[in-house]
């Protein structure tokens, strides 16, 4: 399992954002918020350059992912999924920091759980209109990654193309939430109410 979790780090780690931004003169890392992703591609160059910066993360992730399912298996997706996420979120090229890991864990959930991607997506956007906090929206949307897992289990609903493991898919789950939330956890600010 050596192998995925290495080609997964480093497929994660490959530092396209801030390449993708640089042919339009822009450093994630020094302008705006100094995060390579693409909430900072968005302020700093607009629709398109977010676009493509969301895209490339995707693919990476995807690709890992599969890269780890022919390796080995159902195992070897979940490896290489987590370490896919692990290398942008601690990137070996700035110094173990990075992005947020949302992007590349869309691509990862892509391949190992399709039928989960736009579930995903509807609770980060309910949580989003709820807590008007996009950080706060996005710790309780991988948090509820691990209950989405369980009624996938016990509903013994369809993965898609996707693992079929239900001790792979819980793993998955809970640690895509494990990894990303400390990423997010300390900007969580929820809308106050206006005092009466």
């Amino acid at each position: 399992m050596f192998l995925p979790a290495l080609i997964g780090y480093f497929l994660g780690a490959i530092p396209t954002a801030n390449l993708l931004a640089s042919l339009v003169g822009i450093d994630l890392r020094t302008q705006g918020s100094g995060n390579p992703g693409t909430n900072n591609a968005l302020r700093l160059g607009g629709p398109g350059l977010a676009a493509s910066v969301l895209l490339t993360e995707m693919a990476k992730g995807a690709t890992a992912t599969l890269i780890g399912g022919e390796l080995n298996g159902d195992p070897g997706m979940v490896i290489a999924g987590l370490a896919a996420v692990t290398g942008n979120l601690y990137n070996i090229f700035y110094r173990f920091k990075g992005g947020k890991g949302l992007g590349i864990s869309a691509g990862v959930l892509f391949v190992a759980w399709p039928t989960v991607v736009i579930p995903a997506i509807a609770v980060i956007a309910l949580a989003a209109w709820i807590t008007q906090s996009s950080d706060g929206a996005t710790v309780i949307a991988i948090f509820s990654l691990s209950v989405m897992a369980g009624i996938w289990i016990l509903a013994e609903l369809p993965t898609g193309w996707g693992i079929e493991n239900d001790r792979l898919l819980l793993a998955l789950g809970v640690g895509l939430g494990l990894l990303i939330w400390p990423k997010h956890q300390s900007n969580v600010r929820f809308k106050r109410p206006s005092p009466a």
